[in-house]
């Protein structure tokens, strides 16, 4: 039984049937208003929410932690009791009002201002009061916590051991500097020995760079963390190593010769007994041979034939055995790690506080510098503090919840008497929705929120609950406290979740026109994530226009009703998966529309476009980018005027000197890239993108085909990131589009569009996260049907004990690395997220003032944590009509200059002779190259232009070239120190370099256990990298084969391969290298005379070889497949 403090209700919750509440007053009186909303009399209810607000007012001497929820003015209690402060005696100056963003402050200001120009006009106290606060209002203390942080250190300088004269840096030259401090610092690790070998050492045990670039960035950015981690380092594992030749034997001794050859079972215990004696042959490096072999620690065993082995007896033996040693040389794996990662943690903590240190003295701090700063400062010295109290009276922070501990912490030294250690009271004003706490991965914590609210209490501090909303309808409330009661719950556990209070109507909106709350979609079935998302993109949008098209009705704050217009519609979306699927169907419905939330920005097709563009023009290299930005509106040529191009032999290299002999759009669009290529030195990168919009006219053309602003909004978002981006020291167009890449991977708060363009008439598509702190008339909810992503980073904290873990690498292929409870803590992570998602489902619904429209599509396989799923479980469907499936074709919205005709050009094109042309020129330029695998479908080994350098090389990624070109230079009896060094080298020259582990893997394995390179070790001669070129008819056959090897019974062909698949897909995998393999032996046999015997398909991921066939076979489909291409050429 619990009672919550707002209703003085009794409130009993039952979570084992329909998770139903049953609600009674105290007096016993009961109520049938429908779908659960509590019994208290609503007169009752206002009388509560009247004496809470006056509460605020007036007790002013006592401390207020005030629980608010959505819509029941958290800000307006803020301004009442600022204003309440001012009209008590207090002068505007010796207040801080403390809120979460440079724009709710402005706004706080704003409403501040106003609360105290009524307050003269009601005579309620002195108007020279009032007039004094006025006149000093630009001068209080208004603000983030950030600003506020500035103000006291330009005071205290000195002590916080900074530059007087510093400078608070933007996020981009934050970011741009610690880059660059982190490359120097790794360029100088010669120097720091203990630094270099610990990093040595965790490089071979598997860790890679961008690895630990990762721990250095995220630890930059959690500064509370330093300090921790400086004086209680996680627990380490101690390595502890099994006899390994017991295990060999232990091995040896099992009845293994009994199985098929192709047997699982057999397959992974000769794995295993390969890395035993590989460890023991191994003894300077064992560390590192491990971890190459780690995959075979945790490989499932798949299912084995009993009756082949000699009954089950016989396997469970010998997956016990098998199972024993694998576990123990993983426990050994895991210890050596949990100690090189410690060790590497160490170095990384060192350099974070050192480049921390090196920011105060050269006076270029960060947001975060801000805080740790004052917190630092605060704590070492008291006459900070007492200079701090003296100068403040009053500190009101809002929006509480979103605090971080830093800034509790500053909070609670400011309101805490520094001789008796107690909270004073009247210091310290707090209100917050615990509820809509959704930014964690902001340092925002429930159990910070928790034991805050808890100190407090305890320091006597009152903690009243407002409870009456004034923003939405009550039939949205009814809805609301239905689903969201048994969903965040009572707050058992208050670290997690707090308890669920309910909100009431204060609004008392009549009926409108149209539905109040209503759902659509529901269980899709057998279909695909994809097809969901345009199903429910699809219908999302066609309510949108149904809402205007069947007159639902809107309330002005006046209260004046009106038809709705599309601009009274914002669309929430969780994450921007269900994004691109959104904007095909605005577009497929003419319907305008805008992205505003900035996260979602950078994933919109006009950004991703002009990235393309950007990075084509940055490196002549890339031919993805290339070919993008070539089928962009930048350019606009089809698939077929590619394919043409292609066809007739043109280069994608736009620095190809045939290209000037090249005519036609692709040709055109490929001189304007090779002209910004050589211009892009001689101008600022804001300046290269604007002159490169404005030239390919991009903005013109998104208005004319789509009729709004996007374009225009788009475009001039990446000008003025490029401008943020430069805006510190010139920096380079690679730089740029790469930052850019990684911001699009980020949680990022900044909005783009927000408030601008408020005179079109389009809907809005908005993150629930940029959504927070709004409210629209109609409020659709998407993109539900997904479950979340459980993302936390590499450091884990119990901010309850105080206890931290790391970890870091993949979980998959068991190559992560683990320090502390990592186990334990990301347990408590999960439940963290789960419960943080669901409260974002809370902020997502309350943004709604007059109909609520929720979504649930979602797959019939969806996971039980997606949004749909748990409130369909919750009550969703059961207190709210469902929207029919709409079919109708939109026509509400018509294409902007749709009845303009174009005027004509000076010379017409004319079709006939373009065809002619084109006709003549197709058939006068036949495709007289090709290859092995292009013909193979794989395009691995395609012949490059020599102004391609750069493009050289093997495999059809920068993995597989990376191997093959490591295999290629190393002997086949290569030690592990220059496999290694090898591997990293080539990583690092394909741009990979947070992949050398892998690479590196990948090599050891096809040099110390592949049976083909214990054959060429054995064999007469073994060539590598053979080139063999073959004519037929008016074509050539040209290609490099990988290893030939020459045998008594002829030439063996052996091809590497690195697909990443599992061993049981091989066989499917190798189907589609037939025809390659047969162009392999029909060039070799035709270039050299000599008989092809065997081919060797080496798939180094799976460790598996294998052939697809007899070469005769094999030579005769892929003879007849080279003819058919012939003639198709010709």
């Amino acid at each position: 039984m619990i009672t919550t403090e707002s209703a003085r209700v009794a409130v009993t919750w039952r979570w084992r049937q329909k998770r139903t509440i049953r609600l009674s007053c105290r007096g016993g009186e009961s109520n049938k208003r429908r779908w659960g909303r509590h019994s208290l009399a609503q007169a009752d209810q206002e009388a509560e929410d009247r004496a809470t607000r006056e509460r605020i007012r007036t007790c002013l001497r006592d401390t207020l932690f005030v629980e608010a929820g959505a819509g029941t003015g958290k800000t307006s209690a803020l301004v009442d009791r600022v204003v309440a402060l001012v009209q008590g005696g207090r002068a505007i100056e010796r207040v801080v009002a403390i809120t979460f963003t440079e724009k709710a402050a402005a706004e706080l200001r704003d409403r501040v201002r106003a609360g105290l120009e009524t307050a003269r006009e009601q005579q309620s106290t002195s108007e020279t009061t009032i007039a004094e606060a006025l006149a000093s209002l630009d001068r209080a203390q208004i603000s983030t916590i950030h600003s506020f942080c500035q103000s006291l250190l330009y005071s205290y300088a000195a002590e916080a051991g900074i530059d007087p004269s510093f400078r608070v840096q933007d996020e981009v030259m934050a970011g741009r500097r610690f880059q660059e401090r982190w490359r120097i610092y790794l360029e100088n690790l010669a120097e720091d020995q203990e630094a270099g070998s610990a990093i040595d050492r965790a490089l071979g045990l598997g860790l890679s760079t961008w690895h630990i670039e990762t721990l250095a960035v995220e630890l930059s950015r959690r500064p509370d963390l330093g300090t921790l981690l400086q004086t209680s380092s996680p627990q380490e594992g101690v390595p502890v190593w099994p006899d390994l030749e017991e295990m060999s034997a232990a091995l040896e001794s099992l009845p293994v010769q009994v199985a098929p050859a192709d047997d699982p079972l057999l397959e992974r215990v000769k794995r295993l007994a390969s890395l035993v004696n590989e460890l023991l042959r191994s003894d300077a490096d064992r560390e590192s041979t491990l971890a190459a072999g780690a995959e075979v620690l945790t490989t499932p065993w798949g299912v084995s034939n009993q009756q082949a082995w000699g009954g089950k007896q016989t396997i469970e033996r010998v997956r016990s055995v098998a199972s024993d040693i694998a576990c123990r040389l993983n426990e050994t794996l895991h210890a050596c790690r949990s100690q090189a990662l410690a060790a590497v943690l160490h170095v990384v903590v060192r350099f974070v506080i050192a480049d921390a240190g090196q920011r105060a003295r050269d006076g270029a701090l960060t947001f975060d510098d801000l805080i740790l700063l004052v917190r630092d400062l605060l704590r070492s010295n008291p006459e900070a503090v007492g200079s701090l109290r003296e100068r403040y009276e009053v500190m009101l922070i809002d929006e509480f919840q979103d605090t971080d501990p830093l800034q509790v912490e500053i909070a609670l030294a400011f309101a805490t008497d520094p001789e008796s250690g107690a909270l004073e009271p009247g210091r310290l004003f707090l209100v917050g929705d615990p509820k809509q706490s959704i930014y964690r991965f902001r340092r925002a914590d429930m159990a910070i929120y928790s034991q805050t609210r808890g100190a407090v209490g305890a320091g006597g501090a009152i903690i009243p609950v407002l409870a009456l909303n004034r923003r939405s309808r009550g039939i949205l409330l009814d809805w609301v406290n239905a689903v969201f009661a048994p969903l965040i719950g009572p707050g058992w556990e208050q670290d997690i979740q707090p308890e669920y209070r309910p909100i009431y109507d204060g609004r008392h909106a009549g009926d409108f026109a149209g539905p109040g709350v209503a759902w659509v979609g529901g269980d899709a079935g057998e279909a695909n994530a994809r097809q969901v998302r345009e199903t429910e993109a699809a219908q999302v949008v066609a309510n949108c226009i149904a809402a205007v098209e069947e007159g639902w009705q809107v309330a002005e704050r006046d209260g004046t009703v009106r038809p709705a217009s599309f601009s009274d519609i914002a669309v929430l979306i969780p994450t921007r998966a269900i994004l691109p699927a959104l904007e095909r169907a605005f577009s497929d419905a003419a319907l305008p529309y805008r992205v505003e939330s900035g996260s979602l920005i950078y994933r919109t097709q006009e950004v991703r476009d002009l990235l393309n563009c950007l990075t084509a023009i940055d490196d002549p290299a890339d031919e993805v980018a290339i070919v993008a930005s070539l089928r962009s509106v930048a350019f606009a040529c089809s698939d077929v005027e590619l394919a043409e191009y292609k066809a007739a032999g043109g280069p994608w290299n736009y620095l190809s000197p045939v290209l000037s002999e090249r005519q036609g759009r692709v040709a055109d669009g490929l001189r304007t890239l090779a002209a910004y290529h050589e211009a892009r030195h001689d101008c600022s990168v804001a300046a290269l993108v604007d002159r490169f919009v404005a030239k390919t006219q991009q903005v013109e053309i998104g208005i004319l085909d789509t009729g709004n602003r996007n374009s225009f909004r788009r475009a001039r978002f990446v000008v003025e990131q490029a401008r943020a981006f430069e805006a510190s020291e010139p920096a380079s167009l690679r730089a740029f589009v790469n930052w850019m890449e990684s911001r699009a991977g980020e949680a990022i708060l900044d909005n783009e569009g927000a408030g601008l363009d408020d005179d079109e008439d389009a809907v809005r598509v908005l993150t629930i996260h940029g959504a927070k702190g709004l409210e629209f008339p109609i409020v659709f909810v998407a993109g539900l049907g997904t479950a979340p992503v459980n993302r936390p980073g590499a450091y884990l904290i119990d901010r309850s004990t105080s206890e931290i873990g790391v970890c870091i690498g993949s979980k998959y292929g068991n190559r992560s690395f683990k320090l502390g409870p990592v186990d334990r803590l990301g347990d408590l992570e999960k439940r963290h997220a789960q419960a943080e998602y669901e409260r974002l489902l809370y902020v997502a619904t309350t943004r709604a003032r007059d109909h609520l429209i929720v979504s649930l599509y979602h797959a019939k396989r969806a996971q039980n944590t997606c949004g749909a799923r748990k409130l369909i479980e919750h009550g969703a469907t059961d207190h709210a009509e469902k929207r029919s499936q709409l079919t109708r074709e939109a026509k509400s919205a018509k294409r902007a200059f749709e009845d303009l005709e174009p005027d004509p050009t000076e010379e017409p094109a004319d079709r006939e002779f373009e065809e002619s042309r084109r006709e003549l020129v197709a058939g006068a330029t036949v495709r007289r190259y090709t290859s092995a695998t292009a013909l193979g479908g794989q395009n691995k080994d395609e012949k490059r232009d020599e102004s391609e350098p750069w493009a050289r090389g093997r495999g059809g990624t920068r993995l597989g070239r990376a191997v093959h070109a490591a295999i290629q230079s190393l002997a086949f009896d290569a030690e592990d120190a220059v496999i290694s060094a090898f591997a990293r080298a080539q990583a690092v020259a394909e741009a990979i370099p947070h992949r050398a582990a892998d690479v590196e893997r990948l090599v050891r394995w096809v040099l110390h256990s592949s049976q083909a390179v214990e054959r060429a070790r054995s064999a007469k001669r073994a060539l590598r990298e053979v080139p063999f070129a073959v004519q037929v008819d008016d074509t050539v056959l040209e290609g490099f084969i990988d290893l030939v090897i020459e045998r008594d019974d002829g030439i063996e062909i052996v091809d590497w391969k690195t697909d990443q698949i599992a061993p049981e897909a091989v066989p499917e995998r190798l189907r589609e290298y037939e025809t390659q393999a047969g162009l392999y032996v029909y060039g070799l046999e035709a270039a050299t005379g000599r008989r092809v015997s065997a081919v060797t398909y080496v798939f180094a991921s799976a460790q598996v070889e294998t052939s697809p066939g007899d070469p005769r076979d094999l030579s005769s489909t892929a003879q007849r497949q080279l003819l058919n291409a012939g003639s198709t050429a010709a």
